[in-house]
């Protein structure tokens, strides 16, 4: 089975935050990149977050590409973290509602090309990329094979998951209760993983597979996955979301300025 068959039976699911004129360019040039693969999904589903009024052309740039496609206007802005958390709801919960199966959830600055497509997998519930840092190898004594059989941080902006065999993503009730003391931290820096151990979507994401005991299948195989690592080990990368790296033909383009490096 390839990575092909799966998507031509699900949904891709994008989140993002416009808040400027130019950040709808951009997001016409990554639609653009894109267009091959998402041509392939059987709907395409947006959830979106706004500072001011640009819901009407965000919906007026996707119905050019994707008439039929379905736009979620969060009717609030928790800001970072809080924000994503709740994005990834309404796109999880919308497939629930609609009794679609396979969600494949994404986000605006994600890039992909067709070399994914052929991609073998194995039949799961869960397809994924690892989140992994420097400091991660370095706790695991630069042990590949032991991270690749053991490490588990899925990423989450970019992954498939059959939905019906989940109960929830994200606890709303605990988004809400942890978002209120988030409030009365004096001088809040903006990370609340810092202040609330465990308190990530990654982590939240690795909780509802766990928690739903879903069959899980990384999509990296060993080789690709030890050039991933060596490029972490030799440039020091401590951040486990990847920014600006091609693997296997995903990319997460936080940095358009920025050269991409290609795994």
């Amino acid at each position: 089975m390839n990575l092909k068959q799966l998507i031509n039976q699900s949904v891709y699911g994008t989140i993002g935050y416009i808040s400027s004129q130019d950040d709808l360019d951009l997001l016409e040039t990554y639609i653009l990149y894109n267009l091959p693969v998402l041509k392939e999904f059987k709907k395409i589903i947006i959830a979106t977050n706004f500072p001011n009024d640009f819901q009407e052309k965000n919906t007026q740039l996707w119905n050019k590409y994707f008439p039929q496609c379905v736009t979620i206007n969060s009717e609030i802005n928790r800001g970072h973290n809080f924000g994503t958390a709740d994005l990834d709801n309404l796109i999880f919960d919308w497939c629930k509602e609609n009794n679609e199966d396979w969600l494949c959830k994404g986000a605006n600055d994600v890039i992909f090309n067709e070399f994914i497509l052929d991609i073998e997998i194995e039949e799961s519930d869960f397809y994924y990329l690892n989140g992994i840092a420097y400091w991660q190898l370095q706790v695991n004594n630069f042990d590949y094979d032991k991270i690749y059989q053991e490490h588990f941080y899925p990423q989450t902006n970019f992954y498939f998951i059959n939905t019906s065999k989940c109960d929830y993503l994200n606890d709303k009730k605990y988004l809400d209760e942890t978002y209120e003391y988030m409030k009365t931290i004096p001088n809040y820096n903006g990370k609340i993983w810092e202040y609330i151990k465990g308190w990530s979507c990654e982590d939240f994401l690795k909780n509802c597979i766990e928690r739903n005991n879903l069959i899980k299948h990384y999509l990296l195989d060993k080789k690709t996955n030890d050039k991933l690592l060596e490029a972490i080990k030799l440039y020091k990368i401590g951040d486990p979301s990847h920014k600006n790296i091609m693997i296997k033909g995903i990319c997460h383009f936080q940095y358009p300025e920025q050269q991409i490096l290609e795994i």
